[in-house]
């Protein structure tokens, strides 16, 4: 079953910019796009200019999180650090109807 990924930054303006800028680049979802479980996901930017959500489809919760440890391992927290001004979350939704 589908599962809804909707994940929160915190970024500095620049920061927002920068994510943006490498999310259409090769390391970004080019990779995110061919990984096991990959549905769809979108980006929307808050009216602040640096409040990013990233809304996602995944086949499993544990595809995601299969993901999310590829890309921690892969050093993504290393690129987003220094850019964000606060947490960066992920919530997972399941249909309720």
């Amino acid at each position: 079953m589908t599962v809804v990924v909707i994940a929160e930054a915190q970024f500095t303006e620049q920061g927002a910019q920068d994510f943006i800028e490498w999310s259409k680049g090769d390391d970004g979802y080019v990779i995110t796009r061919d990984f096991d479980g990959f549905e769809h996901i979108e980006t929307w930017l808050a009216e602040d200019n640096k409040t990013i959500l990233l809304y996602e489809l995944w086949s499993s919760k544990e595809k995601h999180q299969a993901y999310l440890k590829f890309r921690t391992d892969g050093g993504l927290m290393d690129f987003l650090g220094p850019r964000l001004e606060g947490e960066f979350t992920v919530t997972y939704l399941a249909g309720a109807d």
